[in-house]
């Protein structure tokens, strides 16, 4: 789902229901942490939560050497639809670049409603960061020398 899409649905059932409490978010919050530490995608994790209802939990990770902020985009869709299998209603967005991998999410935890919203940030690791600026730049002398070659004498 794009991100509009998502942030209009989560708005949605923000303006029709209340926040789950904190035991249904630390809940979603473990389950979350033990699958991606599981995963092998991170080299790190951490979790936190706040108050601000559109992200009630929070994430910071670093992918593994040599994931890339994509894949672990692909991998964390994969694992979100187990760790939220059990809710009412779910759902999420997921945007990547070369150098973050940012996911949000949204679930109701019960018949009433009680939502929970998860927003968590991923970064390469520094091996993996040093391969891609490597191949950035690789890749603009390529294109600078393919210009001086069209040139006229």
């Amino acid at each position: 789902m794009d991100t509009i899409s998502f942030h209009k649905l989560r708005t949605a059932v923000q303006e029709n229901a209340n926040p789950a409490d904190d035991l249904a978010a630390n809940r979603l919050r473990h389950s979350l942490h033990s699958a991606l530490t599981g995963s092998r995608l991170f080299a790190e994790v951490e979790f936190g939560h706040t108050e601000d209802p559109n992200q009630m939990v929070i994430g910071v990770c670093r992918c593994a050497d040599d994931v890339l902020p994509w894949e672990a985009g692909m991998g964390v869709e994969r694992l979100w639809q187990t760790v939220a299998a059990d809710a009412q209603w779910e759902a999420h967005t997921v945007g990547c670049t070369d150098t973050l991998m940012e996911f949000e999410a949204a679930v109701t935890v019960d018949e009433s409603g009680h939502y929970v919203t998860v927003h968590l940030v991923a970064e390469p690791s520094e091996a993996t960061k040093a391969v891609i600026v490597q191949r950035a730049d690789e890749a603009a002398e390529a294109a600078a020398s393919e210009a001086m070659s069209t040139l006229p004498s």
